[in-house]
C-alpha cells in the first residue's frame, strides 16, 4: 500500500502542475486581448471574472430553484408506496374496542399514491413569498455588480493618479541629485559649507523615500485593480497613459435634492428596504392562515395482499392469487385545535420582523440621503481646493519659466533653479492628490444613485 501512495503522489502533482500551467495560459492569452485596457474594459473584465459577482449569480439561481420547489409542491404529487393495512375482521364485533391483530387482518399494499392540495389559504403565500426573496437576492446581485463597478474604476483611478505622481516624484529625485552634486561641487570650492550638502543628502534620500512609497502605491493599487478583474497575472499592465486626468473631470448636472430623488426611484438598498417589508407582511399572512384547515386529495392504485396473517410471511408474499388489485380515494383535512399559543406568538413574532422592517427601511433612506449629501458637498469643497490648486500651479509654472530665462542669462544659481522646480512639482503632487479625492467622491456618490453615467449625462435619458 506504500508504495502504491509512494508512486500515485507524484502523478497526482504532475496533473496539478498541468492545471495550474494551463489556468495561468488561459488567463494570460485572455490578459493579451486587453494590453491597452481602458477603464471600460477593467469594468467588462471584472464583470465577467470577479468571484463575488458569480457567487451572487448562484444565490440568484437557489432563490430560482426555491420559487419551482415551492410551486412544484402546490401540485400533484405522486410516490410510490408500500405500507401495511387493516382489514376489520368478519366476526369482529364493531362496537367493542378492536384489537390490531387480533380483531383485524394484516396486509400490505404496494402501488402508487397521488396527492394534490384541494385548499390551502397559504398556497399563494409562499409562492408570492419566493418570489418576493427571488427579487431580493436578485436585487443583491445588482447590489455586487455596482459595488465592483464602483470599486474598479476607483482603484483605476487610483493606479492611474499614482503613476503620475511617480513619474513626477522620479523627476523630483533626478533634481535634488543635480543639487546635490552642485552642492558638493561648490562646497569643495569653499563657497558652501558642510550643513548645506547634508542638508542636500537629506532632500534627496526624502525624495528616493517618497518615489518608493509612490512606487509602493502603484502596486498596491494595481494589484487590487487586478483582484478585482479576477485577474491574478503579475505581468499583466493596465495601460493609463491615455487617461488625461484634466479632461475626464465630471460634474453632475443636478443639485442635491434631485440627486435625492432620483436615488429614491433607483436605489437598489430602498427597493431592496421595500421588499423586506412585502416579505414581512407575507409572514405575518402566512402565520394567520395557519388558523385554517389544508385539505388535500388523496388518491392510490396498486396492488394489496390481505393473506399475510393467514400463513408464511414469504410464502403470502410470493403467493400470485393473494395480490387484488385495488385502488382508494379520499379526502384529509388538517386544522389546529390547540397549540399551546404557537399559533399567536408566531403571528406576533412575524408582526415583530415587520415592525424592523419599517425601522431598516427607514434607516436606510437617512443613511442613504446623509451620505449623498456628504458626497456633493464634499465635491464642492473639492472643486473649490481644485480651482485653488490649479492657480498654484500656473503660477509655480510661470515664476519656473522666469527663474529659468534668469539662469539662463546667469543672473541666478542652479540652486535656485532646482527649488523652482521642487515647488512646480510639488504643487503638481498636491493637485493630484486633491484630483484622486475628487474621483473617489464623484464614483462613490454614482454608485449610490444606481444609475449608469450615460443616462445620468443624457438629456433624452434623463432620470428626473
Amino acid at each position: 500500500m506504500k508504495r502504491l501512495i509512494f508512486l500515485s503522489t507524484p502523478v497526482w502533482l504532475f496533473v496539478l502542475i498541468i492545471i495550474t500551467l494551463f489556468i495561468v495560459y488561459s488567463e494570460k492569452s485572455y490578459a493579451d486581448n486587453f494590453t491597452n485596457a481602458n477603464v471600460s474594459d477593467c469594468v467588462q473584465m471584472a464583470l465577467q471574472n470577479n468571484i463575488n459577482i458569480k457567487m451572487a449569480m448562484e444565490d440568484v439561481n437557489a432563490a430560482s430553484l426555491n420559487l419551482k420547489i415551492t410551486k412544484g409542491s402546490n401540485s400533484i404529487q405522486v410516490n410510490g408506496t408500500v405500507q401495511t393495512i387493516e382489514i376489520l375482521k368478519s366476526d369482529a364485533a364493531n362496537s367493542s374496542f378492536n384489537v390490531p391483530g387480533k380483531d383485524t387482518l394484516i396486509g400490505l399494499f404496494i402501488g402508487a399514491q397521488a396527492s394534490y392540495k384541494l385548499y390551502d389559504a397559504n398556497k399563494s403565500n409562499y409562492e408570492r413569498l419566493r418570489i418576493l426573496e427571488y427579487n431580493n437576492v436578485a436585487l443583491t446581485a445588482l447590489k455586487v455588480k455596482n459595488n465592483i463597478i464602483r470599486d474598479v474604476k476607483i482603484a483605476f483611478y487610483q493606479l492611474a493618479f499614482a503613476k503620475k505622481k511617480s513619474e513626477l516624484l522620479e523627476k523630483l529625485i533626478k533634481s535634488f541629485e543635480i543639487k546635490y552634486a552642485n552642492v558638493e561641487q561648490l562646497f569643495k570650492n569653499g563657497q558652501r559649507t558642510m550643513l548645506d550638502v547634508s542638508r542636500a543628502q537629506v532632500d534627496l534620500t526624502n525624495a528616493k523615500l517618497n518615489y518608493q512609497r509612490a512606487q509602493n502605491e502603484v502596486a498596491i493599487a494595481k494589484s487590487k485593480l487586478l483582484s478585482l478583474m479576477g485577474m491574478q497575472i503579475d505581468t499583466f499592465d493596465i495601460n493609463t497613459t491615455d487617461f488625461e486626468i484634466d479632461s475626464n473631470i465630471k460634474e453632475l448636472p443636478y443639485n442635491v435634492d434631485e440627486l435625492l430623488q432620483i436615488a429614491m426611484q433607483y436605489s437598489f438598498d430602498i427597493k431592496s428596504a421595500d421588499i423586506t417589508q412585502e416579505i414581512a407582511k407575507v409572514q405575518i399572512d402566512i402565520e394567520k392562515d395557519r388558523r385554517f384547515p389544508v385539505i388535500n386529495l388523496i388518491a392510490s392504485v396498486g396492488y394489496e395482499n390481505r393473506a399475510i396473517q393467514n400463513g408464511s410471511f414469504i410464502e403470502s408474499l410470493s403467493e400470485r392469487d393473494n395480490w387484488k388489485p385495488t385502488m382508494h380515494a379520499g379526502v384529509s383535512a388538517n386544522f389546529p385545535i390547540f397549540t399551546s399559543g404557537v399559533l399567536s406568538s408566531s403571528i406576533d413574532r412575524a408582526a415583530v420582523s415587520y415592525n424592523k422592517a419599517l425601522y431598516n427601511s427607514k434607516t436606510t433612506i437617512d443613511t442613504l440621503s446623509g451620505n449623498i449629501k456628504s458626497y456633493y458637498n464634499t465635491m464642492k469643497d473639492i472643486k473649490v481646493q481644485l480651482d485653488i490648486s490649479r492657480q498654484l500651479i500656473e503660477n509655480a509654472r510661470k515664476y519656473l519659466e522666469l527663474v529659468q530665462k534668469n539662469y539662463d542669462r546667469g543672473i541666478i544659481t542652479q540652486n535656485e533653479l532646482q527649488d523652482a522646480e521642487l515647488n512646480y512639482i510639488n504643487v503638481a503632487i498636491d493637485y493630484i492628490k486633491i484630483l484622486s479625492d475628487y474621483y473617489i467622491n464623484y464614483n462613490q456618490l454614482i454608485h449610490l444613485l444606481c444609475v449608469e453615467e450615460t443616462i445620468l449625462f443624457s438629456k433624452e435619458g434623463n432620470p428626473k
